[in-house]
């Protein structure tokens, strides 16, 4: 009896002890995945003031004309998931298609079929690290290898930037403009300027020397951008970009 009582006794005294012990040796031994609610708090309040942002805002963080930096985006930072993305590019590529500003079509059917990769991106100004303009990089492969596209979108489905490269789907460009550029042998020829080429840095994408095909300004109510169509041979580039205070001025004067 006596035996019993002590054993019990002893067992309320040390048992908890060694339960602890345990759930702490365990603790130790394993990583916990950290609710996304606590990851990266500085990021989700840049996300959150990056909301306020205009779109010529983002675009100005996007090509430089603010200061920033280009980073790689984490997928919980971004409102569309991946598939979303894709589809989406699909459906803004389609709308520029129709209107002839984009020589292929990448809505997939049986005959024109496309691979896709999504990656997230972000330029983060560089000044307080307080705002970031989030958008996608996505690259469409044709499954018989003969067209690449790349298309810089942004989650509103703003098409910043699209690339074609392949032979055939340019060769009715190419032989559209040279035609015309015979007609016009004492015009100069108009090819990407160095301000432009800047800009665009944010894609990693070597556009010196590709020529213009359009370059359009075009005033809205809250800014002035700049919509062009650039290519050469294998490639074709159309894209949006915001000017700056003295191109506007020098468009004015022309």
């Amino acid at each position: 009896m006596i035996a019993g009582t002590l054993l019990v006794v002893l067992t309320g005294i040390f048992l908890p002890g060694i339960l602890i012990e345990g759930q702490e040796r365990k603790a130790v031994g394993e990583v916990q995945a950290v609710p996304a609610q606590y990851i990266a708090s500085d990021s989700l309040l840049a996300k959150e003031a990056s909301e306020s942002l205009k779109l010529n805002d983002r675009i100005q963080l996007i090509t430089g004309q603010w200061e920033s930096e280009t980073q790689e985006a984490y997928s919980y930072e971004m409102t569309l998931k991946d598939y979303e993305a894709a589809a989406l590019a699909r459906d803004s590529m389609e709308a520029i298609y129709q209107k002839g500003q984009y020589p292929s079509d990448l809505a997939s059917s049986y005959a024109n079929w496309y691979t896709w990769e999504a990656f997230p991106e972000k330029a983060v100004d560089t000044t307080f690290h307080t705002y970031s303009a989030y958008y996608w990089k996505l690259i469409f492969t044709k499954y018989d290898g003969t067209e690449k596209h790349a298309v810089f979108l942004l989650e509103d489905g703003t098409v910043l930037l699209a690339e074609a490269e392949g032979k055939d789907i340019l060769s009715d460009v190419t032989a559209t403009e040279e035609a015309s550029s015979s007609v016009k042998d004492n015009e100069e020829e108009k090819t990407v300027d160095k301000e432009l080429a800047e800009q665009l840095s944010y894609t990693g994408l070597d556009v010196a020397g590709l020529r213009i095909k359009s370059d359009n300004i075009q005033e809205e109510k809250d800014a002035t951008y700049r919509y062009f169509e650039l290519f050469d041979k294998t490639r074709f580039i159309y894209g949006i970009s915001t000017i700056s205070d003295s191109q506007t001025k020098r468009n004015m004067v022309k």
